[in-house]
């Protein structure tokens, strides 16, 4: 009898000690590891640098702002709590906030399709206008496009020198290649996507698509949705383009339709300022049951007699 209960004791002791060994805390490395944030599923993260602002998911909206006084001069001092933006009305955190003077990535698609071939010198001299303004950290992206798709330099470039020649050498695609410009608009934003910082795309073409497998429709929300400005000039007579007009609108930019290349030229020589001289302000947006809402934004200044320009709305992922 004894000798059962000795049995019986010495079991519960070893449960009890089998019990307080399994509940001990784990080692600290183990306790580290468990506090790791884990990424929300569906969002990416993307490392950024001081003053960069980017998409980092589906709910970060960010908004490229430009602000020019009455004389046209843009306005350089203003800070975050200078500006307020509104989504459908209802006003918004400011969460990322950059200011002037930043290097940007450009993507530039000239359309050397056989429709444009009696535009082909003034496409070139804007392009030329353009790249002449670069500065050492600017990075732009060179593609000429007619029936296929192309680098112009092969890749990143920063070398005014290089791209002016490059550009002197572009030769009009045959007529019968067609023009995938929907393809371009698409590639270029797909190009951008993977750039921090600023972004733009300018578009110099006559607007005309002839076939590819990009649709104006997808270009136009994938313009809502992304955060490049996009500048477009076109050339030929017929009326202004739409869908051109639909993509500067979309994105804060400017639209241009070619007539008097010397005024062009002019107008078109301030761009790559007016691309470093941006305010970029982000916001977390609540969520929405209905994919593809379009959301309207309004931003304000605090500060009289100036002229915003920004983007008036986006659209959700549908």
């Amino acid at each position: 009898m004894i000798k059962r209960l000795a049995n019986s004791f010495l079991l519960v002791v070893l449960l009890v000690t089998a019990g307080m060994v399994n509940a001990q805390p784990a080692p600290a490395a183990s306790q580290k590891e468990s506090k790791k944030e884990q990424p929300v599923a569906g969002e990416t993260v993307e490392e950024v640098g001081e003053g960069d602002v980017v998409r980092v998911n589906a709910n970060l909206v960010s908004v490229p702002v430009i602000v020019m006084n009455r004389d046209g001069h843009y306005v350089v001092d203003l800070n975050r709590n200078d500006f307020r933006i509104f989504e459908d009305g209802e006003e918004q955190a400011i969460t990322h906030f950059s200011s002037v003077d930043n290097p940007f990535t450009v993507a530039l698609l000239i359309d050397t399709s056989g429709s444009t071939a009696p535009f082909l010198d003034q496409i070139k001299a804007v392009a030329k206008t353009f790249v002449g303004q670069l500065l050492p950290i600017d990075k732009v992206v060179p593609v000429y496009f007619h029936g296929e798709i192309k680098s112009l330099t092969g890749s990143h470039a920063n070398d005014s020198k290089v791209l002016s020649s490059a550009i002197d050498q572009m030769q009009p695609g045959s007529i019968n290649m067609g023009t995938r410009l929907y393809d371009a608009v698409e590639f270029a934003m797909n190009s951008l996507r993977r750039e921090s910082g600023r972004k733009a795309i300018i578009l110099l073409t006559d607007g005309d698509n002839t076939w590819g497998k990009a649709t104006m429709k997808g270009t136009l929300q994938d313009a809502d949705e992304s955060d490049a400005i996009i500048y477009a000039v076109q050339y030929g007579d017929a009326p202004p383009q739409k869908y051109l007009q639909q993509l500067v609108q979309k994105t804060g930019g400017r639209y241009f339709k070619a007539g008097d290349i010397k005024l062009i030229e002019r107008s078109f020589a301030g761009v790559a300022d007016e691309l470093r001289r941006q305010y970029r302000i982000g916001y977390y947006a609540k969520a929405l049951d209905r994919k593809g809402h379009a959301r309207k934004i309004v931003v304000k200044v605090n500060r009289k007699n100036v002229a915003i320009r920004a983007r008036g709305s986006y659209a959700d992922s549908p």
